[in-house]
């Protein structure tokens, strides 16, 4: 039902033009001491601390209307492979935060090869060595040329609305821009990648949200059996 893929680089950059002199080369000193703060703070990060997530990429939880799950292939239910969670809303524009600390790996439009469709990939490291990924879709399987004109509109927008780049270092529940979305198909897919290194092993975010059996994250996966699998299906929030 729905694709992944991934690339690299990009954002604004948000330093005045004139910096060096005067106030400016004041507010760029002032933001160079922030920035180099930050850096020392995450680098500083025990490695051995455990990657925790917050419950959705949303800063406001109730914009997702569905879940769906994390599926390996096969499966006992026998579902499509799915190595993430895609959160589905219907509202326009969404509020995006980061679910982790980290260090920003890349942030880009993609365009994807089978139809043209575009969307925004993302990515950072976590100081314990996972890579969480973003996939900001503005609906979900295959697009016409309507569609996907439309697609490239938006993707530029996501992309103006970013406010990290690679190299940044982003906190958990930081605002890092918005998803713009076409119809109740919109959605962030977010996977979890054991490392950056080695062949790609791929793992359920559930087993790194706290307290995920008591959120709203398996009720709203259930909403997604329904609509795709007419309730012949009971999915898990990590199925294998």
């Amino acid at each position: 039902m729905l694709a992944v893929a991934c690339g690299s680089d990009g954002a604004d950059d948000k330093d005045g033009e004139n910096g060096g002199s005067g106030a400016q080369g004041i507010n760029d000193v002032e933001v160079t001491s922030t920035k180099s703060q930050r850096l020392t703070d995450i680098s500083s990060s025990s490695r051995s601390e455990p990657l925790s997530l917050l419950p959705t990429p949303f800063q406001n939880q109730t914009d997702y209307w569905a879940l769906q799950p994390f599926v390996v292939q096969g499966n006992q239910l026998e579902m499509q492979f799915h190595n993430g969670f895609d959160y589905f809303t219907d509202r326009n524009k969404v509020a995006v935060q980061a679910v982790s600390t980290g260090r920003v790996m890349f942030v880009e439009i993609f365009e994807r090869a089978r139809d043209g469709a575009s969307q925004i990939n993302l990515a950072w490291q976590s100081p314990s060595g996972e890579v969480v990924l973003y996939t900001l879709e503005p609906s979900a399987g295959p697009a016409d040329d309507t569609k996907i004109a439309e697609q490239k509109i938006l993707a530029q927008k996501m992309m103006e609305s970013m406010t990290i780049q690679a190299g940044d270092d982003v906190r958990q529940g930081e605002f890092i821009g918005y998803l713009h979305g076409q119809d109740e198909w919109a959605h962030v897919h977010m996977t979890v990648k054991a490392s950056n290194n080695g062949p790609e092993e791929w793992l359920c975010p559930a087993d790194f949200i706290t307290k995920a059996k008591e959120s709203d994250l398996l009720s709203k996966s259930l909403i997604w059996a329904e609509h795709l699998y007419k309730d012949s299906k009971q999915p898990e929030l990590c199925n294998y």
